[in-house]
């Protein structure tokens, strides 16, 4: 083997093992083309994406190859969240929408305007579970739009909510997290008290909880015992969105960029 084939192959064997490390990333698609995302959210392996314009695009996360899903209008959403088989909006008169991420076609669930205070909210197995600004956790079936509330409205404070393993958790303004009861509404803490308080964005994936950080800096929760570690360099200060689709970790920058991380 010559010398020069030899130090190619050492060149390229070098350039694969930095980017394979652990909080490494890479560039999906074209620079800038997500700038006037308003909303991101994952669903059945893609990206799915509402802007400025009022228009919902699905991005494939391999290819950064994206498309018009619907055209109608979700200028007035203000929540997006996918999970099942759907996409879900909630709309600034308060009313809550079911999209098909594969054929866009969208349906108002439940009555018109009884999701008017609502926070934040996540899908998880046929039910759709938000927190208003009463603090009160409701559950709406989504194929009904039916829903109940459960425990009492003690999460006025949860800037964050998230799904994993079918369990909810929760990031409060003094940055504790907690596990919250999809039965009961009851709620434990988890980990050490104000440990995500400089939290920006998150995601998660696999069971465990994937956050940034405003230093730039992600990392890793274990659900189960509230224990974090870093992973790679303080690189990601500009994430405005975090998404876990196809069992890969995504972010979209304030650039407007997409970008896949690897996190193992």
């Amino acid at each position: 083997m010559n010398r020069k084939l030899i130090l190619l192959l050492a060149a390229t064997f070098s350039i694969y093992s930095v980017n394979a490390q652990p909080g490494s990333w890479r560039q999906i698609g074209g620079a800038g083309v997500w700038a006037n995302t308003l909303y991101a959210t994952s669903c059945n392996g893609a990206i799915f994406t509402i802007e400025k314009s009022g228009k919902l695009y699905k991005t494939d996360p391999a290819t950064g190859s994206w498309s018009v899903l619907n055209s109608a209008s979700y200028t007035n959403s203000t929540m997006l969240t996918g999970g099942g088989k759907n996409l879900f909006t909630i709309e600034t008169d308060g009313s809550l929408y079911r999209t098909q991420p594969e054929t866009g076609n969208w349906m108002m669930l439940g009555k018109k305007g009884d999701w008017a205070n609502t926070l934040t909210g996540v899908a998880v197995y046929g039910y759709l579970y938000t927190i208003e600004k009463s603090g009160a956790l409701f559950a709406t079936n989504v194929n009904t739009g039916n829903w109940l509330q459960l425990g009492k409205p003690e999460f006025a404070n949860t800037v964050f909510l998230f799904e994993a393993g079918g369990n909810l958790y929760s990031i409060e303004k003094d940055g504790s997290l907690y596990e919250i009861s999809q039965s009961s509404g009851s709620w434990k803490k988890v980990g050490a008290s104000g440990a995500w308080a400089k939290t920006i964005a998150g995601a998660t994936m696999n069971g465990k909880l994937y956050t940034v950080e405003s230093s730039g800096a992600l990392y890793v929760t274990d659900l189960a015992s509230g224990d974090w570690q870093q992973i790679g360099k303080p690189e990601f200060g500009n994430t405005r969105f975090m998404m876990a689709a196809g069992q890969k970790l995504y972010t979209i920058e304030a650039s407007g960029t997409l970008y896949e991380i690897n996190v193992n």
